[in-house]
């Protein structure tokens, strides 16, 4: 989903991306697997933020602390799927 939707190269804008996420994320039983992944990621404390918004295969933001790039991702992943908690 991040390099399909949020791909920085691309050139969309984030609420172009986020609605093009939704969109994708409702498709079949997508929804329910995206759930469960976004739950599991947010739960551990061992996951790279900013090792999964920026590698070697595509950015979708090149954020500098663990925190910021957790938060943004929370904005662009979480928030799209389950609102604002």
């Amino acid at each position: 989903m991040l390099r399909t939707a949020y791909n920085a190269e691309d050139g969309l804008s984030e609420d172009a991306s986020i609605r093009l996420y939704q969109r994708a994320s409702g498709a079949g039983d997508n929804r329910t697997k995206l759930e469960v992944e976004l739950r599991e990621a947010f739960s551990r404390n061992d996951v790279s933020w900013r090792q999964l918004l920026c590698n070697d295969d595509f950015e979708v933001a090149d954020i500098e602390t663990e925190d910021e790039a957790r938060e943004h991702a929370r904005k662009i992943l979480w928030e799209p799927i389950f609102g604002k908690n």
